[in-house]
This record gives C-alpha cells, sequence and structure tokens, in this order.
C-alpha cells in the first residue's frame, strides 16, 4: 500500500470525507462533545466513516477535534483525552482498511482543532505544547496516516501544534486549515501571517474550512496570493435552523455540488471536501459531479 504522501503527489484532487459533530449529536446529542462518542457509541462512529468512504471519500478525519486534556478539562470530562483520540483514531482506521485495496487506498487524517479556555483562545506555550502532545501521540498510535490541524486562529496554538507533530514523529504528514472571514480568523489574526508560520515547517497543503459559500470565495483568493501551498477547501453549510428541537441544514447536497464545482474548475483545489452541516449524501454528490474525484482516477495507481 502507498504512502499518503505517494498519494498526495499522485492525485489531482483529493476527496475528504465532510462533517463528522454535527452529525455525530444529530444521531446522539447526549454527550456534551461528539469525540465522546467515540467512547460510548463507536458502532455509530463507525458507521458514519463507512458512510463516508461508500460515498466516495479517499480521506476521512477522526472525531477527535476536541480530544485534547486542557478541552475535555474545560468541558468537566473525566474522560482521558488521550484514550478517546486513540479510539477514535482506531475506529477511522478499522472503517479505512475495511475499503482500501490496492487499486484505491483510503487514508486517515487526525483532526486536531484550536484550544480555547473560559476566557477565549489558549496562549499558554508550555500548557499548549503538552495537550497537542497527548492529542498527536493519541491519534498516531490509534493508526492515522496524517494530521490536519484544522479550524486553527493564531500563530502561536499553531506553532506549537506543528513543533510538537515535529518532536513526537518528524516524517508524519500535516495539513492546515484555517477558518475566519475577511481574510483574517475569527479571532484577529490575517491568513498572512498563518502562512509565514507555516513557511518555518513543513506542510503539504494549507486552506480553509467551516467558512460558507457566502465569503469563502473573497478568502481562497486571499490565501492563493499569499501562499504557494496545494489548496484546501472544505466549506460548511451556513447557519443550521432549528426545526421540532433539531437542527437542519437548507443547502442541499446538490446545491452544494454544485458550488464545490465551480470552487474546483476555477481555484483548482488539491484538497476538497466538507465541515459543518455536510452528510455523505453531499460528499457522494460532488463525487458523481466530478470526473477528477470519481472511482475510475485508481486505475493506474498500482501500474
Amino acid at each position: 500500500m502507498i504512502s499518503f504522501k505517494e498519494f498526495f503527489n499522485t492525485r489531482k484532487t483529493i476527496l475528504f470525507d465532510g462533517a463528522i459533530g454535527s452529525n455525530l449529536l444529530s444521531e446522539d446529542s447526549s454527550a456534551s462533545l461528539p469525540d465522546l462518542l467515540s467512547m460510548k457509541r463507536p458502532g455509530l462512529v463507525l458507521a458514519l466513516h463507512e458512510e463516508y468512504l461508500e460515498a466516495g471519500s479517499d480521506v476521512i478525519e477522526t472525531n477527535s477535534f476536541n480530544s485534547n486534556p486542557l478541552v475535555f478539562e474545560s468541558f468537566g470530562s473525566k474522560k482521558s483525552a488521550y484514550e478517546c483520540a486513540k479510539i477514535s483514531a482506531i475506529l477511522a482506521r478499522k472503517a479505512a482498511d475495511r475499503f482500501s485495496t490496492d487499486e484505491r487506498p483510503r487514508f486517515v487524517a487526525g483532526s486536531i482543532g484550536p484550544i480555547f479556555d473560559k476566557k477565549g483562545l489558549l496562549q499558554d506555550e508550555r500548557l499548549l505544547s503538552e495537550a497537542f502532545s497527548v492529542q498527536i501521540s493519541a491519534l498516531l498510535e490509534g493508526g492515522a496516516d496524517l494530521l490536519i490541524f484544522e479550524t486553527m486562529q493564531d500563530t502561536l496554538q499553531l506553532n506549537s501544534a506543528l513543533e510538537a507533530a515535529e518532536k513526537i514523529r518528524k516524517d508524519i504528514p500535516v495539513i492546515v486549515s484555517v477558518s475566519g472571514k475577511n481574510g483574517i480568523t475569527h479571532t484577529g489574526t490575517p491568513f498572512e501571517e498563518i502562512v509565514r508560520e507555516i513557511s518555518k515547517h513543513e506542510s503539504l497543503a494549507f486552506g480553509l474550512n467551516c467558512e460558507d459559500f457566502s465569503t469563502i470565495t473573497e478568502d481562497i483568493e486571499i490565501i492563493k496570493k499569499a501562499s504557494d501551498l496545494p489548496l484546501i477547501v472544505m466549506p460548511n453549510l451556513g447557519l443550521p435552523e432549528k426545526i421540532d428541537g433539531k437542527f437542519f441544514y437548507k443547502t442541499t447536497p446538490a446545491e452544494f455540488a454544485a458550488k464545490m464545482t465551480e470552487i474546483i474548475k476555477k481555484y483548482d483545489p488539491k484538497i476538497v471536501g466538507g465541515c459543518c452541516g455536510t452528510t455523505p449524501e453531499h460528499i457522494k454528490t460532488l463525487a458523481e459531479k466530478n470526473l477528477d474525484l470519481q472511482n475510475k482516477r485508481y486505475s493506474d495507481l498500482s501500474r
């Protein structure tokens, strides 16, 4: 089986999955964090991974966005963040291995998000380094092929995360995505500053996640000017509506696929997928609408 780096260098466009947390919480809202469902209801998490793989995803993300000790502590969870992240990786690995073949490999991305405390974005380098190290070690032990630092907000946290990854395993592939609006993250860091920080480390790709279609093209333009790295685009579906006690997203799979197809044609992203609100059906429809995301492109991989 080829490595993710080899796969990355071979493929024109790589399809990730869609949302994890919003889909899991729509099925079981009893957990304070969706990550905890990896321990409480592993079958539910495994089934979601398999749905994305059936939909056509090349890469599935672990249910571990919040699985570090500091976030667990802030939510009052007494569960082990290390064990939760490890189990999340094991579940994704199990699903990916079931669907992988020599002709069509599948991969697991260890999902790592920013760390907030009660005052906002945590800015203690020592605590950040320790927390990210715990999360990264667990994901790698559980079988992640690469790490995705997503929805990142500032250079201090990103640097701490990237340095932790390099110390634990120098050769682990890393990709980075930010979330914000008008070229600035939600906590006020310009995208250009993030790009300068990434240049100090080795990252395969950089881009956007969890931004809706109303602003994402403007921010793609900003990133394309600031960064030479291959582009990541993983939009969300905007804000949900609450109907009969449940949250629903208006954007249909067909609408999502049409908008993403325009982005693919105009900006040629290396990695595409979805964030909050997107489902396996959204990913399936996107794959069906784009020739470069369809199964037939794998026929030359083992030659």
